[in-house]
């Protein structure tokens, strides 16, 4: 095999690597969620919730009922991010990662976590301490993908989407012409997963994917998380 050929088919590879850890990630993150009572946590922290959804997540990939591929992640909850200009307890705290086990090189596709509603806002997340953290290259990244999960505690996943929409529009957050908001279908994850494409500090344009749970405590004239 040619030097050409062999690059070509690890390019190939990593890219079947990379399709399958979004969707193995997306997957763990519906799995998890769905072991959790979401009314319990209509009051409670972004941490108590990341805590929570990382444990599940962790508990599945050492589940031997749960699928096969599960044996080839890790899920890790407040990872330090290694950057070329923090070092020690400097470097910028993540809140979960998913880690695709692999010979070589592991990609890691990474997530920050903010809540919506119970004061908590589209700025902030959209700010410096939520998907602006990706903007500014705050973290760094294996591949050019990351994502955010957002808590919903009050109103609709539907209500808090339709909100982002209007926020992430070109030019705005870094957010590029064609890499508006549009929906990601994915059969085994969250039904209210969207994507986004942005410009980093860098000039590098990545892909950021928007994870929204329900944690609302509704009352019975309300719609029902995932609906």
């Amino acid at each position: 095999m040619s030097e050409v050929e062999r690059t070509s088919n690890e390019t190939a590879l990593n890219a079947v690597y990379l399709a399958e850890l979004r969707d193995h990630a997306l997957t763990l993150v519906w799995m998890g969620y769905q072991r959790m009572l979401p009314a319990d946590y209509s009051k409670a922290e972004e941490d108590t919730i990341t805590g929570e959804l990382a444990r599940h997540m962790d508990e599945i990939t050492q589940d031997e009922t749960a699928p096969l591929w599960t044996e080839h992640y890790s899920v890790k909850e407040q990872v330090r991010s290694h950057t070329s200009d923090k070092f020690g307890k400097r470097r910028p705290i993540v809140d979960i990662e998913f880690e695709r086990h692999k010979r070589g090189k592991r990609p890691r596709l990474r997530f920050e976590a903010k809540r919506l509603g119970r004061g908590a806002t589209v700025a902030d997340y959209c700010g410096g301490e939520g998907l602006g953290a990706f903007v500014d290259c705050h973290y760094s990244r294996t591949h050019n993908e990351v994502g955010m999960l957002g808590y919903v505690q009050t109103g609709t996943e539907h209500h808090w989407s339709t909100k982002l929409e209007a926020e992430l529009v070109p030019r705005v957050h870094g957010v590029i012409v064609g890499g508006e908001w549009k929906r990601v279908e994915s059969v085994d994850g969250p039904p209210h997963t969207f994507q986004t494409i942005h410009k980093d500090k860098r000039a590098v344009n990545f892909f950021l994917l928007h994870v929204l749970l329900g944690f609302a405590r509704l009352s019975i004239n309300d719609t029902p998380p995932g609906a």
